[in-house]
């Protein structure tokens, strides 16, 4: 009879620290990601041109290396297009920086729109 009454109590004390301890592991979690969105609001989308990038392992290559830019949020790529579709914050990086990043992670020459193409 003790040893069941000792099961009992210690089943309560761990389904009391998880209920307990999981809503805070949780919102501490997601404060930091909803406040660095809420401070930006100079997004910009930018698509490069990766003449070279023609696989899926160099796809995953130009996003490694670009998301390694402070500000960059995302970043598509597509091989067939040969482009990388970056949104970054332009207050923290430019598309020459993200450029400069992806050819000395990749080797990969990447260009910058001359023109206003980018999308905000």
């Amino acid at each position: 009879m003790k040893i069941i009454g000792l099961v009992a109590a210690v089943v309560m004390v761990v389904a009391v620290t998880v209920v307990v301890v999981r809503p805070r592991a949780t919102a501490r979690n997601q404060a930091p990601e909803a406040a660095s969105q809420a401070v930006s609001t100079n997004w910009q989308t930018v698509t490069l041109s990766v003449p070279k990038m023609d696989c899926a392992g160099c796809e995953i290559g130009v996003r490694i290396a670009a998301s390694k830019v402070d500000g960059v949020k995302e970043v598509k790529t597509d091989s067939d297009k040969r482009t990388a579709d970056v949104t970054f914050d332009t207050a923290k990086a430019t598309a020459q920086a993200i450029a400069n990043a992806i050819k000395t992670g990749t080797g990969f020459d990447t260009e910058v729109p001359r023109t206003g193409k980018s999308k905000t």
